[in-house]
């Protein structure tokens, strides 16, 4: 019989809760519960500060990959009222098995203790965002974070933002800069680190407790809306 740590129950009995939450929400609105309006965005991602101690392949050196994104407003609270910032990197070969991985982003505080806080921004509002439960690699706990370069136009999303990594709670420390091309346009592909890890990451066990079944509860009761249909949610 497989014994689970007690982290990796606690963050599983949260999780359980959040997936109740989130196939409620979905089943009311026939909708995706979860990020269910956004726009998509094509790009490239550029390392200019590599950190190979960490041992994660797409930013162990120097250069550049192609890279997709989707912006949303995570709840998908009516326009007008404040929501949490959402962004979804999806790095072309950079998974484990050579294929596509993914990091999700979220509107949180900056200094040490509140980057693991969510932050409400309202309509048109874009700012940094990070990774906002920390991952494992090279045996430390890693936090990204995305800052905005650019301002907004016609209400998408900037179209450059800066790159950076945290240790635990230290200082954030430059990675490098993805550049995108935002459309009007949504997608229906679903963006996921736990099935689509990036090679040398790793999720701690109670944070794939705390998220995965909050995403397949999302995904069971998901009807398919794959454009804005009008609701433009920027």
């Amino acid at each position: 019989m497989m014994h689970r740590s007690p982290l990796s129950l606690a963050g599983a009995a949260s999780g359980v809760l959040l997936a109740v939450a989130a196939a409620i929400t979905g089943l009311v609105r026939r909708d995706k519960a979860l990020h269910p309006v956004g726009h998509l965005g094509t790009g490239r991602l550029t390392v200019t500060d590599p950190a190979p101690a960490l041992g994660i392949e797409a930013f162990s050196r120097a250069g550049t990959r192609p890279c997709r994104t989707r912006w949303s407003r995570s709840m998908g609270l009516p326009q007008g009222w404040p929501d949490i910032e959402g962004l979804a990197l999806r790095l072309q070969a950079a998974a484990p098995d050579g294929a596509d991985g993914d990091l999700l982003f979220a509107s949180t505080g900056e200094r040490g203790w509140n980057r693991y806080l969510l932050t409400l921004r309202g309509p048109g509002r874009f700012g940094r965002l990070t990774t906002l439960l920390p991952a494992k690699a090279g045996g430390r706990a890693v936090t990204f974070r995305l800052s905005p370069q650019s301002d907004p136009h016609e209400g998408l999303p900037p179209a450059t933002y800066a790159l950076d990594l945290a240790l635990g709670t230290g200082d954030w420390q430059p990675v490098g800069s993805i550049d995108v091309t935002w459309a009007e346009a949504d997608t229906a592909d679903r963006f996921d680190p736990i099935t689509h890890p990036l090679a040398g990451l790793e999720q701690y066990a109670v944070v794939e407790g705390l998220r995965e079944p909050a995403y397949v509860a999302a995904r069971a009761v998901a009807c398919a809306r794959p454009t804005t249909g009008g609701r433009h949610h920027a």
